[in-house]
């Protein structure tokens, strides 16, 4: 029997629900039906994930009568008031269907956070010995620097470190399994699902932890280490281009552009969910944080994709 991350079913989750929408939006596109039944069939995940969606509509479908009276009027009205009131109620289920993946995820890191940053928001922590931690938007981290260690973890998100160096006392972040350790660095570290990927603006550190690192590897300025389960991956990166995000700017270098949109989430008020054929096809560019809705519709058509808002807090890019 398969096993699959908590990133594998968060993904078919969010896929499930674009294809709820996207199916809602124009039932009769049979090209459209083709291609959902080609991916539910593609992976024993992708079923399971569209199973506990037409569950919850089905809690949806049981609400109160005095919940419901609008949804039956709305059929006498005319094709705009019904669609209207169509994309109301898969608001509603997109609601639903989310709040296991955000609200509880979100209370737990709140327990274990020592500071943390909100959607678009940034934050400069300046720590004990005068190192410094600049939390990404959507990131937390909690601060250990007890009994001489200097120890932070990362819960969620991204941080870009600035590091006073201390033979005696090693600077260490960890994120998950994986452990970071300063060599007199100035060092960005993110959190993707369960992957973690380090990249070096200056100086050197060593990366170990999980059973991809065995023995562990060192990183030189420029070097990014992107660590999955299934192995670690090593490339190259401008190094001022590293957390670049802290002055206000996503730079792309031919990555996917499903990553791409990923780095833009925690900046956009809206839950976007990638639903576009093109996901898999890289891009180049510089994009302004300053205005992520632009840089999100840039990327889209970069890619001939398009934008689809339901709601101020739900977007799908087909």
């Amino acid at each position: 029997m398969a096993t699959y991350s908590e990133q594998e079913r968060r993904q078919a989750s969010k896929e499930a629900s674009a294809w709820f929408v996207l199916l809602q939006e124009d039932p009769e596109d049979s090209g459209q039906r083709t291609r959902f039944e080609a991916w539910r069939a593609s992976s024993p995940l992708n079923a399971q994930a569209w199973e506990i969606m037409q569950r919850t509509v089905g809690v949806i479908a049981r609400m109160p009568p005095q919940n419901t009276g609008n949804w039956q009027r709305s059929q006498q009205r005319s094709r705009w008031w019904s669609r209207r009131f169509a994309m109301q109620g898969v608001t509603v289920l997109a609601a639903a269907a989310c709040v296991a993946l955000v609200v509880f995820p979100y209370m737990a890191v709140r327990l274990q956070a020592d500071c943390m940053t909100t959607t678009a928001e940034t934050r400069n922590v300046t720590l004990a010995d005068g190192s410094t931690a600049r939390l990404a938007p959507q990131s937390a981290i909690a601060i250990d620097y007890s009994n001489g260690r200097r120890q932070i973890r990362l819960l969620t998100g991204e941080a870009f470190f600035a590091v006073k160096h201390d033979p005696a006392r090693p600077f260490v972040v960890m994120a998950g399994a994986v452990r970071t350790t300063d060599i007199g660095t100035v060092f960005d570290v993110r959190r993707k699902g369960a992957d973690v990927i380090v990249a070096v603006r200056d100086g050197r550190v060593k990366v170990e932890g999980g059973a991809a690192l065995q023995g562990g590897q060192e990183l030189g300025a420029g070097e990014v280490l992107d660590v999955q389960e299934k192995g670690a991956y090593r490339s190259t990166i401008t190094p001022d281009h590293v957390g670049a995000w802290g002055e206000g700017w996503l730079v792309a270098d031919e990555e996917p552009m499903s990553d791409v949109v990923d780095r833009l989430r925690p900046w956009l008020g809206a839950h976007v969910v990638m639903a576009s054929p093109h996901a898999a096809r890289h891009i180049t560019g510089v994009y302004n944080l300053a205005a992520p809705q632009e840089a999100l519709r840039a990327v889209a058509k970069a890619q001939a994709s398009e934008i689809y808002r339901f709601s101020s807090w739900f977007e799908v890019v087909r």
